[in-house]
């Protein structure tokens, strides 16, 4: 009976220690790996003896230029507004808003009853001074006659001939009255003085026009000449001097999709703005297909050559503290700290006009914990290839 109770007991007892045996196994199969990688870091931290590693672009030069984008305004070439230059009532009308008209072309009349009864007045006082003109130079001629056969005295022969140059005079104060009164009713047709679109028109028939283009006043017609338009925008002082008349450039609208219009520079204010710092510059875009519409919207390009130093560095490479905008520079594995003039922003990089040179390593991502003398050990940055 002893023999049947031990068996059972030895097997119980066995059993826990063939598990707890297998537990430690698995264990030590995922511990000890982990245990080789800390001691393969530990010996690369031992390796590098506490010295930080940073990465480094080297500064580059740029010899194939850059491309300026700036937003402008479209405008026309000739934009004016059209008043009355005398008093009266419309009478007709002859084009309306979007209406395309020649120079010209008459746009509207006027009925002007006061101006046509003073012009029918000046004829008729024309035809009275002309009359007496006439008279006097004929009593000139026998009082000639008469002065030489010496019948009359010379006093009486001066007033005569007064007498005909005052008729004279008048004839001429008539003959200017009259012509200004037919410039007046000739100005009740209203034409277009250039070739273009009616962009506004403020009367209709019937409605009281004054003459000219006082404050109390409004004007009658908007003309835009839209064949070829003006785009305006400014250019920044430090892209000013780049900037000269003919320089070709591209108009973009983003409404119109990728399509592109080419232009020239037309003109520059040649003056830079003391409250903006930027030089007024005009394009101009020719618009045969009329697509173009003044009062766009649009980005103008413009392809500008390498000037000045021609340097270029990252702009992750900034540094911008209170003591001025620095960058790290590394030389034999020491940073020094070194104060930059920055030119122009082209996103990824920037020009920098003094500070460095061609071939210098920068620190890209510098930490904030960089300081001028701290020893590093710099790895170049592999730049990405450009897209095609």
């Amino acid at each position: 009976m002893s023999r049947s109770y031990t068996r059972p007991a030895r097997r119980g007892r066995v059993v826990p220690i063939v598990v707890a045996a297998v537990l430690l196994g698995a264990v030590a199969l995922g511990i000890l790996p982990r245990f080789r990688q800390a001691r393969t870091r530990n010996a690369e931290v031992q390796s590098n003896t506490g010295v930080n590693t940073v990465f480094t672009e080297t500064v580059q030069r740029d010899s194939a230029g850059s491309t300026l984008e700036l937003p402008g305004s479209v405008a026309g070439l000739h934009e004016i507004e059209i008043y009355a230059r005398t008093n009266g009532f419309v009478k007709a009308l002859r084009v309306d808003i979007g209406s395309t008209v020649r120079a010209g072309d008459t746009l509207a009349l006027l009925d002007m009853p006061d101006v046509s009864e003073q012009l029918r007045q000046a004829r008729a006082s024309l035809e009275q001074v002309e009359a007496t003109a006439a008279l006097a130079r004929s009593t000139l001629v026998r009082w000639r006659a008469l002065r030489e056969q010496e019948v009359v005295t010379p006093q009486e022969f001066d007033e005569r001939q007064a007498a005909a140059s005052v008729a004279d005079a008048n004839v001429r104060v008539a003959r200017a009255n009259v012509a200004n009164l037919s410039e007046l009713v000739r100005f009740g047709a209203l034409t277009a003085p250039f070739s273009g679109v009616v962009t506004a028109r403020t009367i209709d028939l019937g409605s009281l026009v004054s003459a000219g283009a006082a404050a109390a006043n409004r004007a009658l017609f908007t003309l835009v000449q839209v064949d070829t338009l003006r785009v305006l925008f400014s250019v920044p002082q430090s892209a000013a001097t780049l900037i000269s008349v003919g320089q070709r450039a591209e108009v973009a609208v983003r409404e119109l999709g990728d399509s592109a219009f080419s232009g020239r520079v037309a003109l520059t204010s040649r003056a830079i703005d003391a409250a903006s710092r930027t030089m007024l510059t005009e394009v101009h875009v020719k618009n045969a297909g009329r697509r173009l519409m003044p009062g766009m919207f649009a980005t103008v390009k413009l392809a500008l050559p390498a000037h000045g130093s021609g340097l270029r560095i990252p702009s992750i490479a900034l540094i911008i503290r209170a003591d001025g905008t620095q960058v790290a520079r590394v030389t034999d594995d020491t940073v020094h700290l070194v104060p930059v003039s920055i030119g122009r922003d082209f996103g990824t990089t920037l020009e920098v006009i003094d500070g460095v040179k061609e071939g210098d390593a920068l620190i890209v991502n510098p930490s904030e914990l960089l300081n001028d003398g701290m020893v590093v050990k710099s790895v170049a940055r592999e730049k990405k290839a450009a897209k095609p």
